[in-house]
């Protein structure tokens, strides 16, 4: 058995130094930024999570219109919990998906909830 060892390459000494300059500093402005859009997704994601819990007719009504393929519908009692938030969703016969985000495409931040039926 041959046993090969990653050798990086050689770099001769004069090699330009663009390719070995230092990282440019840590910024984390956008990253905490979408950390506080995210909870904003969350409180949204929480009082749809909530209501499916508690509720076990909202539970019934939202499962059999994701079933049935009423996209509207399900829109519709998603946002009559209060869910403010751009949504996405889509199932199939094993789970539903929400995917709740702020609308605008220039903004990554996203919350993902997958619910098994």
């Amino acid at each position: 058995m041959h046993h090969f060892h990653y050798r990086p390459p050689y770099l001769p000494p004069n090699f330009p130094t663009e390719y070995n300059r230092p990282m440019p500093p840590v910024e984390v402005t956008r990253f905490q930024g979408s950390a506080g859009t995210c909870i904003h997704l969350m409180e949204d994601g929480k009082k749809l999570l909530n209501k499916v819990h508690n509720d076990q007719s909202f539970a019934h009504e939202l499962k059999d219109a994701a079933q049935n393929n009423d996209h509207t519908y399900v829109h519709s009692l998603i946002r009559s919990v209060g869910v403010q938030s751009a949504l996405k969703t889509s199932y199939n016969p094993d789970a539903i998906r929400i995917d709740l985000h702020t609308g605008d495409e220039r903004d990554c931040s996203e919350l993902s909830i997958k619910l098994c039926w």
